[in-house]
């Protein structure tokens, strides 16, 4: 397994410094510079960074799985804390479907327990740079991170849903509708 860290500044970790480890395909972001354990992230992105393998990721940890559904569409299961630590992992993610050519992502929350507005910047940045014929649709079933969506007014902008199955219907529909 390899573990680098660098100058120990935050920045490291969230800009590709030298504040990280990777595992395989995974790659591992402190969650704050004096914990003691890590969080992953996996995705295409994650192959990016230098690889070990063979150690699993502690309890809490934070993942994001993106799934094809088809080539336009693609599921991203996000689990654990989005944060301002986590919130990269998010974006690397969205932003490796998008640059694949996905214009329409269901992002599943349903796993998530807290988000703060870094997160949901990163979902509003990841929804301006898919253009006029791109979607996102949000799975959330968390009561308290559904709040912060209705709070913000984001649940009308992506849409908010109890299952996979109704986002990706939303988003399917609406694709038709507009082209």
């Amino acid at each position: 397994m390899t573990f680098r860290r660098g100058s120990g500044h935050l920045f490291d970790a969230l800009c590709g410094g030298s504040s990280y480890a990777a595992i395989g395909s995974t790659l591992i972001v402190p969650m704050r510079l004096d914990a003691s354990f890590w969080q992953r992230a996996e995705g295409p992105h994650a192959g990016r960074r230098p690889g070990a393998t063979g150690c699993p990721a502690g309890p809490g940890a934070f993942a994001v799985t993106p799934r094809d559904i088809d080539p336009a569409t693609a599921l991203l299961v996000v689990e654990g804390e989005l944060d301002l630590a986590t919130a990269p992992g998010l974006k690397w993610a969205l932003g490796d479907l998008i640059d694949a050519g996905r214009s329409r992502i269901v992002v599943d929350l349903s796993a998530v327990s807290f988000i703060d507005s870094t997160a949901l910047g990163v979902l509003v940045g990841a929804r301006r740079s898919m253009g006029a014929g791109g979607r996102i649709a949000i799975v959330c079933t968390n009561e308290s991170v559904l709040k912060i969506f209705e709070l913000t007014g984001l649940e009308d902008t992506f849409g908010c849903f109890a299952t996979p199955e109704l986002a990706l219907a939303h988003l399917r529909g609406s694709a038709a509708a507009t082209g």
